[in-house]
């Protein structure tokens, strides 16, 4: 399962995300890495990002921002026939340049959570910095040895990739634009 929606959201609802998240008053909290960095694989195309994230809505804790109001509705959206029951977790990440890295690098390859679950990456902003999907799938047994991209999806403002969540995936940071505003939706199937 891996599908590309454009428009995700009706337009007034897209600009609304885009003007919240960029507020400067938004509170964003640093993170030494975005992810999890792993699996661990020697791979030039593969480096470890620091960034900023805002956690909206955990299962184990329940709601976490004052911004929940903004982004709750976002499972609405979701196609039907994938039969989303509710999320997992919902944030939202910031991504700024940095030095060394180029269009065909990515954080390391990783899942989000180990379990079955659907993942909707949805893009807040137009920007550089490439969301790469790999054919590999998570499998607790063994991790993959190597990876080899199946899709490379360029952030558009308004768009929203909907995908197994057992998918490896890293995103590149931006190299042109200042930023790259994501929220990441787990959803629980």
């Amino acid at each position: 399962m891996f599908e590309v929606i454009e428009n995700f959201l009706p337009q007034s609802y897209q600009d609304e995300l885009e003007q919240v998240l960029i507020r400067h008053d938004f509170p964003w909290y640093y993170q030494p890495e975005i992810t999890t960095g792993k699996p661990k694989v020697q791979d030039e195309r593969f480096k470890y990002s620091h960034g900023f994230t805002h956690q909206f809505f955990h299962q184990e804790h329940g709601v976490q921002s004052n911004f929940w109001g903004i982004v709750q509705t976002l499972l609405h959206f979701v196609p039907q026939h994938y039969g989303a029951k509710g999320y997992y977790r919902l944030k939202a990440n910031l991504t700024v340049p940095l030095e060394g890295w180029n269009k065909d690098c990515c954080q390391e390859p990783h899942v989000d959570m180990p379990i079955p679950h659907l993942v909707c990456l949805y893009y807040v902003n137009d920007s550089d910095g490439d969301t790469f999907f790999f054919d590999q799938m998570f499998d607790e047994r063994a991790e993959p040895e190597k990876f080899t991209v199946y899709k490379r999806i360029a952030p558009k403002k308004g768009t929203a990739v909907i995908f197994d969540g057992l998918r490896y995936h890293g995103s590149n940071n931006p190299i042109e634009y200042q930023n790259r505003f994501i929220i990441n939706a787990g959803i629980v199937i």
